[in-house]
């Protein structure tokens, strides 16, 4: 099984379950289409063939995948999106710690 195939399995079944993000950086909710109900202005950029996303709040960006940081806050989005693109050693080795982290949490919960 792909680490694509992998990491999309595990998103379905992590948004059946609460996890907490790593750093203490606050999860990010559905926004909805009328943005002037908003008090803060959260945006998404999705990076094509990839799990990983472009999260700006409050005029700052990072990369994560799903509920996970990847990357330390900057100003450009483009930036980080092109960062996040690049496939590294440091991103290989995350990757895994975050699937080998949400696999267990699922084992954990099957047993319960």
């Amino acid at each position: 099984m792909s680490i694509l195939k992998l990491s999309q399995t595990l998103k379905l079944k992590q948004m059946k379950t609460e996890t907490k993000v790593k750093r203490l950086q606050p999860n990010v909710g559905p926004i909805s289409p009328d943005y002037s109900n908003n008090e803060e202005l959260i945006k998404r950029l999705s990076i094509e063939d990839s799990p990983f996303e472009v999260i700006t709040k409050d005029g700052e960006s990072f990369g994560v995948m799903g509920n996970y940081r990847l990357t330390e806050p900057g100003n450009d989005p483009e930036k980080i999106k092109a960062e996040l693109k690049k496939i590294t050693w440091n991103r290989v080795i995350q990757v895994v710690m975050i699937l080998d982290e949400l696999k267990s949490k699922i084992k954990t919960q099957e047993k319960v």
